[in-house]
């Protein structure tokens, strides 16, 4: 009897609840909530750490992403290699126009990204025709040249005529003989020189697109020309 009574102590004592489990197991809860803002700062830590770090970079970069500043150095370094040459072929024209005497008749400038060199009629053609005079060659070889010089650059040849009408076998309109003007000289830029013709293109405008005024010989002089226009291709 004395065995099962102490028996019965020992069930007794292992059966019986621990007095805080029962806090413990109320309160894990309100613990766990309570951890979660231990992960949040954790969180925002970590997002201030990488905005100090982007602060930083920044600053040092004025305010740019380091790739943007390099893609704009290289840019601004491309901009002026693309002015140098464009400078150093308007010197060259230059020079050549003045070697052969050609200022009353053939001009270069540069406006915008172009480069225009105009030869007026009387030093390239005979009224009213198209081919190509011996006075004329001198000039276009050094332009053809500077041309080859430069393989980023493409060429635009335009014809231009006056307003006053023709009308022959070869030529009906002035568009026809605009036209037949440009083609020639670049026939003689890829027969003569050798210039890539993908390079190459022609218009024709007819009276379309005066200098001046068609009201006097002298300005119908001015627009009967040819332009040859040369352009960096778009990268």
């Amino acid at each position: 009897m004395k065995e099962v009574a102490e028996e019965g102590k020992t069930q007794s004592r292992v059966s019986r609840p621990f007095p805080g489990k029962a806090l413990i197991e109320r309160s894990r809860p309100a613990i766990d909530i309570d951890s979660n803002w231990l992960i949040t700062l954790s969180d925002v830590l970590s997002l201030l750490l990488i905005f100090f770090v982007m602060f930083s970079v920044l600053s040092k970069t004025g305010g740019k992403p380091v790739a943007e500043e390099n893609h704009n150095h290289v840019a601004a370094n491309t901009h002026m290699e693309d002015l140098s040459a464009r400078d150093e072929m308007v010197g060259e024209m230059s020079s050549a126009i003045k070697k052969h005497n050609l200022g009353n008749d053939v001009s270069v400038m540069a406006v915008n990204k172009e480069i225009i060199v105009t030869l007026k009629e009387r030093v390239t053609f005979r009224p009213g025709e198209a081919e190509t005079l011996k006075s004329s060659e001198p000039m276009l070889d050094t332009i053809a040249q500077i041309i080859k010089r430069y393989p980023a650059f493409l060429v635009d040849i335009e014809g231009h005529t006056d307003n006053v009408p023709i009308k022959t076998r070869l030529y009906p309109s002035n568009w026809e003989l605009s036209v037949a003007r440009s083609t020639n000289v670049l026939k003689y830029f890829i027969n003569r020189n050798g210039i890539d013709p993908s390079r190459l293109s022609i218009k024709g405008y007819a009276d379309q697109k005066p200098l001046a005024v068609n009201d006097t010989s002298e300005n119908r002089a001015q627009n009967r020309r040819v332009e040859i226009r040369l352009k960096e291709k778009e990268s």
